[in-house]
């Protein structure tokens, strides 16, 4: 799969600490370490172990995050910017 990185900051969504949906994930859950964004195909909750990145669950999805990609959340920008784009095997559990 091509797994990206996104972070909660105007960098991957647009979005500023003062807007009210700042930080939060398509399924409603706060964004933190282990968030994986999804094509809408996966089900919320789905278990993901992505090498490099670690355990993650499904709970968010994305503007570009269709087929086989995934996005990870990183909370600081300069590990977001670290991972980049990365071709690795998912392990899915469902």
């Amino acid at each position: 799969m091509i797994v990206t990185a996104y972070t909660s900051g105007p960098e991957s969504t647009g979005k500023r600490p003062v807007d009210p949906s700042y930080g939060v994930c398509a399924s409603g859950l706060k964004a933190g370490p282990g968030a994986v964004a999804a094509d809408p195909s996966v089900p919320f909750g789905t278990r993901v172990y992505v090498p490099g990145y670690g355990w993650g669950v499904v709970v968010d999805r994305g503007g570009a995050i269709r087929g086989d990609r995934l996005d990870v959340y990183f909370e600081d920008v300069e590990d977001t910017l670290e991972w980049g784009v990365r071709k690795v095997e998912v392990y899915v559990l469902r």
